[in-house]
This record gives structure tokens, C-alpha cells and sequence, in this order.
């Protein structure tokens, strides 16, 4: 009788062990791997990492190659799709993509796009291709449906000759299957745009209205040529969604949806750490978004690049040769005064 409720108990355990791989983990990011350094310690792991030409920094990203590809991509590979995808190798997992409503075709929910978990909650972000031609109306759906509020855009239309994505706001409104779409203003920096759009239902009336950051100084293969300039666009975007998209995700995009888009959200989520736990667990960070789309944070350049601004934001808490990367500047004090202005749009929201 022992041992035949010994077969039983472990017959039940794999059974739930099988059952719990399937899904998309629901562990904190902040707490995924144990991989993580006091930030008193991370001067000392940086030197020796970053020696031989990032040799150990290598290492750790080769380990990060096959996490979470074994997951399935059907919806994203079905013949019905196959057009929405920018890039073949770029697909969403099922178990984590972005799922619009049915409006008749039983393919309409489908869109290149995944939810990626922040510090603060397993679906902060929307992680998504730019969008094509064909996917446009789409895209103005999901920003509709899943209320989002801050948009994130992290490369040209056009680079180096090539189309990266598709203009999808208008120069004035225009009308996106169901939703009207009216740029209100427009303001152009060093570095980045801002935008605001109202955005319409024209089948309910409702108005919304959406702030786009358009990060411009990030080169098509590389990475920007400071931390600084990346961090500070951080803080500008954080600011705003902590006033608007505490409840509903924030959407990022570049032109795949996973190498630029990957290291602005991980860095979103390394200064957390920083702050608030005094940690550095960059690895973590890349193996919990991998688990919910492939391919996030692309190049191995990113990954060190995102190890330089930690690297960068330690020693700028400590005063060590580094100007202080939180200070305003010029685009923080525009920013700041857009929000002042007596006809705010972001007032209604």
C-alpha cells in the first residue's frame, strides 16, 4: 500500500510539473534569479566582466539564447497571419501575445505584440512590432482596447534606406477603421519628439488621449552613443506613465519589438532595482522578458550597453566622476512646461 501511494504521489507531482511548465511564468521580476548584486559589489563585477572585450558579458548572453523558444507561436505562424508579421523570426508566444476583440473574422485578434512584465506588474508593458502598412488599424485597436495611454516609439520610419515602420499617426486626423485620430501637438528635440493624439470611438463617442515619446537618437545597428541620453528619456517617459498608465499598459515599439524595445524596458526596470532594492540582476531581467517574447534585448552590444548604465547610475549615486544623470535639462524643462500649459489635453484623462 506504501508503495503504490508512492506511485500515485509521484505520478500527480510530475503531472502538475508538466502542467505548471505550459504556462507563462508568475514570479515577480524583481525576485527572478538569484544572480543579483548589491550595487556596492557591481564596480568590482563590471571590471571583470567588461575585461578581454566583454568576454564574461559574452558568456551570460550565449546563456540567454534558447530561454523560453521552446514555447509555441501558432497563432503568429498560421497562414491567416503570416502578413501581419514584419519579420518570420519575430513571432509572439500564444501564451503571452497581445489578444484584440473579434470584430467577425476569427483571426481579427491577432497582432504582433506580447505583454512584458515591469518591476511593478506582470503586464506593465506591451512589447510590440512597428506596425505595417496592413496592421495600422489594428495597432489604433489595441491602444483603444487595452487603454493605453503612453506610447513608446524607439526608431525612425525610415533608416539607412530601409523602412522600419509605418507611419501610423497622422500630420492632422484621420480615421483608423473605428477610431479618429487627431495629432494636437508636436514638439521636436536633440533626441526625442513628443506627441499628443485624441484619440475617438466614433461608434461610442468616448475620447481619449494618448502622449507618444519618439526616441531619435538611437542608430539603426548599435546602441545610443551615451547612458545618459537613454536614461533621461527613461525618466521622462516614467514620469508621464506614472501619472496616466498606473493601471492599463504602456506600449513600446521599435521596428522588430525586441532589441531596442527589450533594453529600454529592461533599463526601466534596472533603475528600479537600483532605487529600491540596491540591487543589479540584468540577467534576470532579459531571462523573465524572454520567457513572454523571444529575442528581447537582440544583440549582445545591448546587453553590455545595459550592464554600462548601471554601471553608470551607481557611480553617478555615489559622485564617482560622473555628472549626475537625473539633473533637468532642456528637454525636461520643456516637457514640464507642456504640462503646465492651461489647455493640457492630458486633463481630461
Amino acid at each position: 500500500m506504501i508503495c503504490i501511494l508512492l506511485i500515485i504521489t509521484l505520478i500527480v507531482f510530475f503531472y502538475l510539473r508538466r502542467q505548471t511548465k505550459k504556462k507563462c511564468p508568475d514570479i515577480p521580476v524583481h525576485n527572478i534569479s538569484n544572480s543579483g548584486l548589491r550595487i556596492e559589489d557591481y564596480e568590482e563585477y563590471f571590471k571583470r566582466k567588461h575585461a578581454d572585450s566583454n568576454c564574461g558579458f559574452a558568456e551570460e548572453y550565449e546563456e540567454l539564447k534558447t530561454v523560453g523558444t521552446a514555447q509555441s507561436k501558432n497563432a503568429a505562424l498560421s497562414i491567416e497571419n503570416k502578413a501581419k508579421n514584419r519579420y518570420t523570426n519575430v513571432l509572439p508566444y500564444d501564451c503571452s501575445r497581445v489578444r484584440l476583440s473579434m470584430c467577425g473574422n476569427p483571426f481579427d485578434d491577432y497582432i504582433n505584440a506580447n505583454y512584458i512584465p515591469g518591476y511593478n506588474s506582470r503586464k506593465e508593458f506591451i512589447a510590440a512590432q512597428g506596425p505595417l502598412p496592413v496592421t495600422v488599424n489594428e495597432y489604433w485597436r489595441m491602444i483603444w482596447e487595452k487603454n493605453v495611454y503612453t506610447v513608446v516609439m524607439l526608431t525612425r520610419c525610415n533608416e539607412q534606406g530601409r523602412v522600419k515602420c509605418e507611419k501610423y499617426w497622422p500630420s492632422e486626423t484621420n480615421l483608423y477603421h473605428n477610431i479618429s485620430v487627431t495629432t494636437t501637438s508636436d514638439i521636436s528635440l536633440d533626441s526625442w519628439t513628443i506627441r499628443d493624439f485624441r484619440i475617438k470611438n466614433v461608434k461610442t463617442a468616448e475620447t481619449r488621449y494618448v502622449r507618444q515619446f519618439h526616441f531619435t537618437a538611437w542608430p539603426d545597428h548599435g546602441v545610443p552613443e551615451t547612458t545618459e541620453v537613454l536614461i533621461d528619456f527613461r525618466h521622462l517617459v516614467r514620469e508621464h506613465m506614472d501619472q496616466y498608465s498606473r493601471h492599463s499598459p504602456t506600449v513600446v515599439h521599435c521596428s522588430a519589438g525586441v532589441g531596442r524595445t527589450g533594453t529600454f524596458i529592461a533599463i526601466d526596470q534596472l533603475i528600479f532595482q537600483i532605487e529600491r532594492e540596491s540591487t543589479v540582476d540584468i540577467y534576470g531581467i532579459v531571462n523573465d522578458m524572454r520567457m513572454h517574447r523571444a529575442l528581447m534585448v537582440q544583440t549582445e552590444e545591448q546587453y553590455v550597453y545595459l550592464h554600462q548604465c548601471a554601471h553608470d547610475i551607481i557611480r553617478s549615486r555615489t559622485g564617482t566622476n560622473v555628472d549626475l544623470i537625473y539633473q533637468n535639462n532642456e528637454a525636461l524643462n520643456i516637457y514640464q512646461n507642456m504640462h503646465s500649459q492651461p489647455d493640457n489635453v492630458h486633463k481630461k484623462m
